[in-house]
């Protein structure tokens, strides 16, 4: 990306996972003029789905599930426009993304100002604005910022601009995880629809299983746990497939065939394990910059969303 951006923006958001969108939405609707700048080249951030070969992974996030009233009145309309549909899952009420997981954010961003493959790598204070760039030459300017990176590259935004949210981000923790996908001409007899909780495998579950999907994906998609995946973030994606694709077999008694697909994914940032201290702040101490993500609030979907808008609510409560 090498154009500038000479318009002032009311908002500038880093990130395109739950929470920017969730942050996105509501500065909208308070009537601000919003851009969103992610690196990735689709929204959603571990709101994730793959497509190769023919076959389609919902790689990231599983299921998400809804308490918070707004985020329950959102994911209802999701569900009556067919983006989400119900799971049940040990007994509890979940969604998934329909037809896939990127579904939901797809919905949530739609009619956003979104620009992908953007990294941002500066963020500075001019003339009583904030502005930020990435190494291309692209900038873009704004009243106010909100970061929703993980606490680890938010941390490294920050640490120069807002040193008080940089110390905030390095109080989380996060577990990874290794995840496998395996794509085969068929799903094979008895293989159980889904693995949860062993001491390798934290999910392991057919995609053509899943509510809404479909019956020829025949897909298998292993997240390690995370003590496993901890253990072994450092080591190559080949060696990771055939345990985890032997760790399949050991448990369920099934040997798998030969599959036509096969990759492997590493997510640094996986799950919250410790969120950062409640009790920090969330907002810059010139008022124009805030932060957002699951790991200021815990592990689920729905923790992310409700910090994208508590941010964009910190950031113009008194600007509406």
């Amino acid at each position: 990306m090498s154009n500038n951006m000479t318009d002032c923006l009311d908002l500038i958001i880093i990130g395109a996972g739950m929470a920017g969108l969730s942050a996105a939405r509501t500065a909208r609707a308070m009537g601000k003029s919003v851009l969103v700048l992610d690196k990735g080249r689709r929204i959603g951030g571990r709101v994730a789905t793959r497509r190769a070969d023919g076959f389609i992974f919902n790689h990231g996030a599983q299921f998400l599930t809804a308490r918070d009233p707004d985020f329950g009145a959102l994911c209802a309309m999701a569900s009556a426009e067919r983006a989400l549909a119900s799971w049940e899952l040990d007994g509890r009420a979940a969604f998934v993304g329909s037809p896939f997981m990127r579904a939901f954010p797809a919905y949530i961003g739609a009619g956003l100002d979104i620009t992908q493959e953007c990294e941002i790598t500066q963020i500075t204070r001019k003339d009583h604005h904030i502005e930020v760039a990435d190494d291309s030459g692209f900038s873009a300017h704004a009243t106010a910022l909100i970061v929703t990176a993980p606490a680890p590259q938010s941390q490294k935004l920050l640490g120069e601009i807002a040193p008080e949210l940089a110390a905030t981000a390095a109080t989380a923790r996060y577990a990874p995880c290794w995840t496998a996908l395996f794509g085969f001409a068929a799903i094979p007899a008895a293989c159980p629809k889904l693995v949860r909780d062993d001491a390798i495998l934290g999910w392991a579950g057919w995609e053509a299983h899943r509510p809404a999907g479909a019956p020829a994906n025949a897909a298998l998609t292993i997240q390690a746990s995370a003590e496993w995946s901890a253990t072994h973030i450092e080591n190559d994606r080949p060696e990771r497939l055939i345990e985890l694709k032997a760790a399949y077999e050991a448990y369920t008694g099934i040997t798998l065939p030969e599959p036509e697909y096969a990759a492997a994914h590493r997510w640094l940032y996986a799950k919250v394990t410790q969120p950062a201290d409640a009790t920090a702040p969330i907002q810059s101490d010139c008022g124009q910059i805030a932060i957002a993500g699951d790991w200021l609030g815990g592990a689920r979907i729905e923790h992310a969303f409700v910090t994208g808008r508590t941010a964009a609510e910190a950031l113009f409560a008194d600007r509406v």
